[in-house]
């Protein structure tokens, strides 16, 4: 019996130190894509930051994972466009919750299949419903906006496309940082607003997306 057990043990001991062996090699690849970073860095940075857009009583500059302090001008700028972008979608599809509770368009959504818009659930439910020509015409939509108005930013604002503010271009500084603050905050309500929407909709509602998908 003990002849039969050594062989299994040494095969045991080659597998646990082959394991070791890849995880080292793998720990050692992962550690070479790592930056290095400077200790000096980070306090420069948040300081830097302090006098940008969204920096507001109570919280000021608000970055408990210190992401900032961790990249460079351009990563900021790509968050905050990306933070602006998420939040107007957010407004939108916070008053798009909304609205359809009290109001919906008259006529036809898709004739060919007999849909009209006072046939859409609200909610979630509304996802099925929606025929594929109308999620081609969304998606190519938000395509051109990307490609397009939404590229690149127009001023020493970052997310600022140069759109006007309901038709006018603001030319005074201080009112424009202003607007663009309020624009900042609206933004960061509306996505913890809309995803409050979206939570209680499928908690409390029967929501299917999809054939046996049900949430209640």
């Amino acid at each position: 019996q003990e002849g039969l057990a050594r062989p299994s043990s040494r095969g045991n001991l080659r597998l646990e130190t082959m394991m070791k062996v890849v995880l080292a090699l793998c720990l050692g690849a992962a550690s070479a894509l790592v930056a290095p970073v400077t200790r000096t860095a980070p306090a420069t940075v948040v300081n830097a930051l302090d006098t940008e857009l969204g920096v507001l009583a109570p919280l000021g500059f608000f970055d408990p994972l210190g992401l900032a302090a961790k990249g460079t001008a351009e990563d900021f700028e790509r968050r905050r466009i990306t933070e602006l972008k998420h939040g107007r979608v957010a407004m939108a599809g916070f008053l798009g919750y909304l609205v359809p509770e009290v109001y919906k368009w008259p006529g036809y959504l898709s004739k060919e299949m007999d849909i009209k818009f006072e046939d859409v659930p609200n909610g979630l439910n509304a996802l099925p419903v929606v025929p594929g020509l109308g999620w081609f015409q969304m998606i190519m939509t938000v395509g051109w906006l990307e490609a397009g108005p939404f590229a690149a930013t127009r001023s020493e604002y970052a997310g600022d496309f140069g759109w006007p503010y309901f038709g006018k271009q603001l030319a005074d500084p201080a009112e424009k940082a202003r607007k663009l603050n309020m624009e900042l905050q609206n933004g960061r309500a509306a996505m913890f607003g809309v995803l409050g929407l979206m939570m209680q909709d499928a908690v409390n509602g029967e929501v299917t997306i999809f054939p046996g998908t049900d949430i209640a």
